[in-house]
């Protein structure tokens, strides 16, 4: 196999990257819903666990590429962003009660 130079320099530059620091954000202030929706994992049925919902309002269990884009609104700062972005809820037991709450998401999106 023989490399021209660009590859070569491409490759020897790969190498020398010592570390990389990814960083997503989405600007998404409100929640759409907390529900167990998983479109892609369970088509049409319940969810294994809960997920917050952010994005476009066209959300279902049984959601396609046209029901999110046909959405009315989305909780993004870009309106024309009808993705849906969903999470698995995020809870912490009350140590006083023992009960299970819900992390409120205040300001955006939790991931």
């Amino acid at each position: 196999m023989k490399f021209n130079a660009i590859q070569l320099s491409v490759s020897v530059g790969a190498l020398l990257v010592s570390s990389v620091d990814a960083f997503w954000r989405m600007e998404c202030q409100g929640r759409v819903g907390l529900a167990r929706v998983d479109p892609l994992m369970n088509p049409g049925e319940a969810a294994t666990h809960v997920h917050a919902i952010h994005g476009s309002s066209g959300i279902s269990p049984s959601a396609d590429f046209a029901a999110l884009t046909g959405a009315d609104c989305t909780s993004c700062r870009v309106t024309q962003d009808k993705s849906a972005y969903w999470t698995p809820a995020l809870y912490f037991q009350d140590s006083a009660t023992g009960e299970f709450e819900i992390v409120e998401q205040v300001g955006g999106m939790l991931a």
